[in-house]
């Protein structure tokens, strides 16, 4: 079972509906665990589902980097280089609007492309399936990331989390609680913390 459109959309809906409950100031507060605060942590999530669907979307996906688009400078010192960049004037119905928007061009691409169809990733050339739990990695761990910095608990779809698991972390330690083993496995827990980690997208 690898993961599909459909569970990249449940992941970011159940996501995005405990984002959207953060009042406007609470994204300058400094994400969990990152050198990002929650407002770029958040573009960094929108630049990564943007560029997740256009390596797939083209009918022929770059093999060996990224598309190339121009990033713009950061928007102010300290962040991050974000093509994708919600209007800091909108507040927290800004960003969550952003985050739907570039969350759906990856589900949408991701439902549609065919089963050979290949795109660059850094940590392997990857499939639709491979892009889908990308999508869901990194929008239920910098999730994680945001709500915890606010105190709230979050915890991702564990029948998800499992496929997401067995399509990036094949190696990782398993027990009977995949979102524990996915924080684990990313550099998220008492244990693991700072130390360097990594998937593989790569298609086996």
């Amino acid at each position: 079972m690898m993961p599909t459109a459909d569970d990249l959309r449940a992941v970011t809906d159940d996501a995005l509906d405990h984002l959207a409950a953060l009042p406007d100031p609470a994204w300058e507060q400094p994400a969990y665990g990152l050198e990002w605060n929650c407002r770029d942590t958040a573009a960094h999530l929108m630049d990564d589902f943007g560029f997740y669907a256009m390596q797939l979307a083209g009918r022929n996906p770059p093999q060996d980097d990224y598309v190339v688009l121009q990033d713009p400078p950061p928007w102010r010192q300290g962040s991050p280089e974000i093509l994708f960049w919600p209007d800091p004037a909108t507040g927290t119905a800004g960003i969550i609007s952003c985050l739907d928007a570039t969350a759906g061009l990856l589900c949408a691409v991701v439902a549609v492309a065919p089963p050979d169809k290949r795109g660059y990733h850094p940590a392997g050339i990857s499939d639709a399936s491979g892009f889908a739990a990308m999508g869901i990695a990194e929008a239920a761990l910098h999730a994680y990331d945001i709500l915890t910095a606010h105190g709230i608990d979050y915890e991702a779809d564990g029948a998800i989390i499992a496929k997401v698991l067995d399509r990036l972390f094949p190696d990782a330690a398993r027990t009977a609680e995949p979102w524990q083993d996915l924080l684990h496995a990313s550099g998220r827990t008492a244990e693991t913390r700072g130390r360097a980690w990594r998937w593989d997208s790569s298609v086996r």
